[in-house]
């Protein structure tokens, strides 16, 4: 098997979020892809259909969602690649990053902050609304944006995405296209809404 190549990775990341934000289901949408894809592997004998498979799998799993290793697509496509679970997760991976679920490491994932007229939130409330909606678990997608002046180029926007959904849970930077999960604060992994790496 292939190593996955990480401009393909980003895409794939980016291709899942659209469809997130055009309130299709990423687990439905994955978990499909993965079933034609073995078929047609199954039909043709072609690698790359298990190469894209990869590549799915490790972008489900870099979005903070958690592969389910007792369905039998996954499963057999786990043996068809020589992976496992575990693969998809492995510490130090570095697209995604989880982050305590304490205000510190919550700031730390947002730029610079600033209440405006469109936006009167302080970086304090936004902190604190993010920690409440992950902590509370508030289903439903949240949008965070910061339009600052810059001196040369007019105006620059900071773009976030909290997405909280049934089985995951991400912070997305739009600008950086950077992602992060989160662990409660108590040190453990909350499961549910983490990519473990």
């Amino acid at each position: 098997m292939k190593k996955i190549n990480k401009k393909d990775l980003y895409i794939m990341m980016y291709s899942l979020q659209a469809l997130q934000s055009k309130g299709i289901s990423i687990k439905e949408t994955i978990y499909e892809s993965l079933e034609y894809s073995l078929l047609w592997y199954q039909q043709s004998q072609k690698e790359t259909y298990l190469e894209a498979a990869a590549l799915h799998m490790q972008a489900y799993a870099n979005m903070g969602y958690v592969l389910d290793d007792q369905e039998e697509t996954i499963k057999k496509l786990f043996q068809l690649t020589g992976t496992k679970k575990e693969d998809y997760y492995p510490d130090g991976f570095g697209l995604g990053k989880t982050i305590r679920l304490n205000r510190q490491q919550v700031r730390s994932m947002i730029g610079k902050w600033m209440p405006s007229a469109t936006n009167q939130m302080t970086i304090r409330e936004v902190v604190d609304d993010i920690i409440q909606k992950v902590s509370e678990r508030r289903e439903g997608k949240y949008i965070y944006e910061y339009c600052r002046k810059t001196g040369t180029t007019g105006s620059r926007s900071e773009l976030y995405e909290l997405v909280i959904g049934d089985e995951n849970c991400y912070f997305y930077d739009v600008k950086n296209f950077k992602y992060y999960t989160f662990i409660e604060e108590t040190g453990t992994a909350n499961d549910k809404y983490s990519n473990f790496g």
